[in-house]
């Protein structure tokens, strides 16, 4: 991926744009507002009141997210994403390579909060809400798709084609990045219950359509793709059978997330830049709001 702007760069701009903050209104007052001018505090209008509570709750939210953003920056977060009921869980279980499930697995909605595991040193997964589910739901995925350095999408072959629904969550996740082709390396395409397709025509037939509805309504491609079966997975990290794990595409997709992890150094370095950048263009956009 090219990088337009270093780390460097961006702390400058996230210092500029709290400057602006910091400068934007005084009292209803422009900027360098000499201080004779200022109207005591009983004759400013409870609009310029307001406006100065705005400023500095938008300065407070600032700066809370630029030191979570800081906070980040030896970290890999791994975020699922996707449908209720998808096999998202199930996945990030399998992840793990542990017999024992780390993440909830049920029938019914069970993630309503981001659940995070510690994978390995500074290398986290989280599980995340359906996006399906409600807003509430929706907004706790959306804060993990803004942490991701990768993401697996996850969509279960006996659905058949992709929804609408889902193509609109994939739209939200486009969101979480400065554009497209920032996100087409971190963008993994899991599609799940391979099992339960009865041929390999049926199987490339399902994925030749998703992959072609996933261009054709976001532009989206050229994506990693996936297909893989939990159940035999787990089933065979359980008796111990090779031949199960190897037909489960669970390795495969393993191998890919560890080389991913491998070479992120720089990877991670610009996905923090680009959080600064989208940080510090919603700032701007609500300064612009308050002129």
């Amino acid at each position: 991926m090219e990088t337009t702007k270093d780390l460097d760069q961006l702390l400058e701009e996230a210092a500029n744009a709290l400057n602006q903050i910091g400068d934007f209104v005084i009292c209803g007052k422009k900027p360098n507002t000499d201080e004779k001018d200022i109207p005591p505090v009983e004759e400013i209008g409870k609009e310029d009141r307001s406006n100065n509570m705005i400023l500095k709750t938008i300065v407070q939210n600032y700066e809370d997210k630029l030191n979570q953003i800081i906070g980040d920056s030896d970290k890999f977060y791994l975020v699922n994403a996707g449908r209720m009921n998808h096999g998202k869980s199930s996945l990030l279980n399998s992840l793990t390579g542990q017999v024992e499930d780390v993440f909830e697995v049920q029938d019914k909605r069970t993630t309503v909060k981001n659940k995070t595991y510690q994978y390995n040193k500074n290398i986290y997964f989280i599980d995340t809400p359906g996006l399906n589910a409600n807003d509430s739901d929706d907004q706790e995925a959306i804060k993990a798709y803004k942490q991701a350095n990768i993401i697996l999408f996850v969509h279960n072959l006996s659905v058949g084609d992709i929804r609408k629904e889902e193509v609109r969550d994939i739209k939200t996740i486009i969101s979480c990045f400065n554009n497209i082709d920032n996100l087409v390396d971190k963008f993994v395409l899991v599609l799940t219950g391979k099992d339960a397709i009865q041929s390999k025509d049926d199987l490339n037939n399902i994925k030749h359509k998703v992959l072609l509805d996933i261009k054709n309504e976001t532009g989206l491609t050229g994506f990693k793709v996936f297909t893989v079966s939990n159940t035999t997975y787990k089933n065979g990290l359980k008796n111990n059978k090779n031949k199960l794990i190897e037909h489960s595409g669970i390795k495969l997709l393993h191998e890919y997330i560890d080389s991913f992890i491998m070479s992120s150094n720089s990877e991670i370095q610009d996905r923090i830049c680009e959080r600064i950048d989208l940080e510090t263009e919603k700032v701007k956009n609500k300064l612009q709001l308050l002129e």
